[in-house]
């Protein structure tokens, strides 16, 4: 259902077709505001505020949108700093072992990976540490962007719903005033 009513939301925003067919209409007429029937005078008063009501939810739904893609950037671009040092350090490790298993000679073969806990030990503690770590801080950040995401989307769809309400109660009052 969110979805159905955010394609409508949408189209309403996009495509103001009510208010183009009317002003169509009136431009095949060739009539005025002031000559027109009751009716049209309520539909060419209201139907502009309902397109900039459209039009303000767009861009209040743009404003959530570009808000969310600008903080998960800045959030993604932290990681990829703290995921190229976790890379480093890795490397280095590789790095280490590569180096013993070029190695020919048996003894100096077991002797270097024989060295490598003590040496290489802290490193892979530490990526462990820092990879848990990292890994709770984005889940985090990105959840925290998603949820003030999904509350900036509905605050301005409850705006829009309420004030297009307000609208189309305006338009029947006019409507009833005039039969």
């Amino acid at each position: 259902l969110p979805s159905i009513l955010m394609y409508i939301l949408q189209t309403l925003a996009d495509q103001p077709r009510a208010l183009n067919s009317l002003s169509h209409y009136l431009d095949l007429g060739k009539e005025t505001v002031s000559n027109l029937g009751n009716t049209k005078k309520c539909f060419a008063q209201y139907l502009p505020e309902l397109e900039r009501q459209g039009a303000t939810w767009s861009q209040g739904y743009s404003g959530c949108q570009n808000k969310a893609s600008s903080e998960q950037q800045s959030v993604l671009l932290k990681a990829a700093l703290a995921q190229e040092n976790i890379r480093e350090t890795a490397l280095s490790i590789t790095d280490f072992i590569d180096e013993c298993l070029t190695m020919t000679e048996a003894q100096e073969f077991f002797d270097c990976f024989a060295k490598m806990s003590k040496l290489q030990l802290t490193k892979v503690y530490n990526i462990s540490f820092n990879a848990s770590e990292q890994a709770l801080i984005l889940n985090k950040h990105l959840s925290s962007i998603e949820m003030e995401h999904y509350s900036c989307t509905n605050r301005t769809e409850d705006t829009y719903i309420k004030d297009t309400d307000k609208i189309f109660q305006s338009l029947d009052q006019c409507l009833q005033q005039n039969d």
